[in-house]
């Protein structure tokens, strides 16, 4: 009876399931002369998902029968994303080490320092949190002033530009502010009044473009177009097709972005005739071509956000007076920050 109880306590003490305090594991109920052997760590916590950490070491044993040593306990499995934590040490208090939350890689937390308790240290947090992503010339801010000449952003379009450049001014002004653009230089505004994106002749929306273009500097362009095309001539098919032909022509020459800013609602006699109904068919077409570019990437602005409610942005229906400019500017300036243009 005794030989089978040796063999069972024996068992036990090989698989670990003791708990501290328990009775030790001797090797024959007190028949050894050395001394009661140490407690046993308690085992660290797994993170959930995580792969497990690697085995803590075993301590040296006492000398003069001194009992065993501690035994150190594997540390908690790192983040899923990240690296697996440190083996657990012992921690003084028993105190699991606080995960540090990881960057992009998503490290796991370390576990907790060494002490003096036979309470095993807890592994590392069982998931990083992931760090924040950087933009490169995104859309997020990460962009680096002062890089973009006035002679490298082209200003194209008709009479809501042209028919006082009061747009183009404040994005100047609000791009001088910021450090974006030389206080002696401006930007090269070629728009035209009563111009078409669909015409031929040599001030039409296109060959303003091309003319910018000429010295090859060009980066960045900033239009609106297809107005007239509904206005005078009710085809805003026409406008779409003259614009999917100019954005790959402006992709062969470098440009890299677009802010292509449609019109607000006309209103007063414009309201109720056949401009807005030709607008509001050719909004979403052209909206669908700037979204789904990438050489140039666009980006497109319904400038309705920006005038709804304010009728004091026009005098005649549908050309901006001076508030209607700096309200239609500084929300332009507003798109090119956020990503990144002529900045």
């Amino acid at each position: 009876m005794r030989t089978t109880t040796k063999r069972i306590a024996a068992n036990l003490c090989v698989l670990g399931v003791f708990l501290v305090g328990t009775s030790a594991c001797g090797s024959d109920n007190g028949d050894s002369s050395g001394g009661s052997a140490g407690a046993i760590g308690i085992a660290g916590s797994k993170a959930a998902g995580g792969a497990p950490g690697s085995a803590g070491s075993v301590a040296n044993p006492g000398s003069g029968g001194a009992g065993a040593g501690n035994i150190g306990v594997s540390g908690s499995g790192g983040s899923v994303l990240g690296q697996g934590g440190a083996p657990g040490v012992a921690g003084s208090l028993g105190t699991a080490g606080a995960g540090v939350a990881g960057g992009n890689s998503g490290f796991a937390g370390q576990p907790g320092g060494g002490g003096m308790s036979s309470t095993a240290g807890a592994g590392g947090s069982g998931t990083a949190t992931a760090g924040t992503t950087g933009t490169g010339g995104g859309a997020t801010g990460a962009c680096t002033k002062g890089q973009t000449k006035g002679n490298q952003v082209a200003v194209i379009g008709e009479s809501f530009i042209a028919a006082t450049h009061g747009i183009t001014q404040e994005i100047e002004k609000q791009a001088k502010a910021n450090g974006s653009l030389g206080q002696s230089e401006h930007y090269v505004d070629n728009s035209v009044s009563g111009t078409l994106l669909s015409g031929s002749d040599a001030n039409a929306i296109p060959n303003q473009y091309k003319k910018a273009a000429q010295g090859g500097m060009i980066k960045y362009v900033l239009m609106d177009g297809g107005g007239n095309d509904c206005l005078q001539a009710n085809n805003g098919d026409a406008a779409l097709t003259a614009a999917q032909a100019l954005f790959p022509n402006m992709a062969k020459d470098g440009v890299e972005k677009v802010v292509y800013f449609f019109y607000p609602d006309p209103l007063g006699s414009f309201a109720s005739g056949t401009l807005k109904t030709c607008l509001d068919a050719l909004r979403p077409k052209m909206k669908a071509l700037c979204d789904g570019l990438t050489a140039p990437k666009c980006y497109w602005m319904d400038l309705r956000t920006v005038w709804n409610g304010h009728s004091e942005y026009t005098s005649d229906g549908i050309h901006p007076t001076s508030a209607g400019s700096v309200a239609t500017g500084d929300a332009i300036w507003e798109v090119m920050k956020s990503n990144c243009v002529a900045q």
